[in-house]
């Protein structure tokens, strides 16, 4: 679970935060799976703490970590999708991997590149865009759909048939705006690379997911928060609490595909 790689998504961070306090409370359903080693749940709740500290979207060297793998999308919008005018604009590229990019690459490779007959789901925790709340899977850069697509649609199945999951909107991000540089796509790629290569991993899925909690919803309740630096990317504060704790059971849920197999899938 990751968070905070936009310093100025500060509710991603807290939803997190407020997650893992549920469990460790013991206020959740998947307590004992946890305590039994049934799963477990590995996490950087706030990946840019640069940017979070200076109140800013991008990292200390202006670079947004979400247009910084060097990936080149097939198409996508001038300036928002990712540029390399200069470091003193926002959607700033880079040239090279940032140290927080390393350190997200690190850490994947790490826990989830050596599995074996798993399905280890990796869920990202944004926020800014839109009114409601998506789900999307690879790919950021490109139309065309990404080799796990299937099994992408059937977990979407699974959760929507839950009743606390139907407000959000599932599918490939490209379906709402597509990036250059997302760092999802890297991984996600060198991982479908490594699996055809090591017949050990035919029967493993590394399933990266971004959580986009949609903070435009209370615009028109409280207009004002526009004009604050974090305000569109934020709930308004009297909406905050509710927005924050509303997820539990979608990461619950969540986590809990970690504990089947693929064949279970199938």
């Amino acid at each position: 679970m990751i968070a905070g790689v936009h310093g100025l998504e500060t509710i991603g961070i807290r939803v997190l935060l407020d997650f893992l306090e549920y469990l460790i409370h013991d206020k959740s359903d998947i307590i004992s799976d946890l305590k039994s080693g049934k799963f477990g749940i590995v996490c950087i709740p706030i990946l840019n703490p640069g940017g979070v500290a200076l109140k800013r979207r991008s990292n200390p060297h202006g670079v947004d970590l979400m247009r910084n793998s060097g990936i080149e999308a097939v198409k996508a919008p001038f300036f928002f999708g990712g540029h390399k005018i200069s470091n003193k604009l926002p959607y700033y590229r880079g040239n090279v991997l940032e140290p927080e990019s390393r350190i997200l690459t690190r850490f994947v490779r790490e826990y989830f590149f050596h599995i074996k007959n798993s399905i280890m789901p990796v869920v990202d925790i944004h926020s800014g865009f839109g009114s409601i709340d998506h789900v999307w899977w690879p790919y950021a850069g490109m139309q065309e759909e990404c080799e796990d697509t299937p099994l992408y649609e059937k977990m979407s199945r699974h959760l929507l048939d839950k009743k606390n999951h139907t407000a959000y909107k599932y599918g490939p991000q490209s379906e709402s705006y597509t990036t250059h540089g997302d760092l999802w796509d890297r991984l996600y790629n060198k991982h479908i690379h490594d699996r055809k290569e090591n017949p050990e991993m035919k029967k493993s899925r590394f399933l990266p997911l971004t959580l986009e909690i949609g903070t435009w919803s209370d615009l028109k309740q409280n207009p004002l928060k526009i004009f604050r630096k974090r305000g569109i990317f934020n709930p308004a504060r009297e909406n905050k609490q509710e927005s924050i704790i509303s997820h539990r059971k979608f990461l619950g849920d969540l986590m809990k595909i970690a504990a089947t197999k693929l064949s279970d899938w199938e």
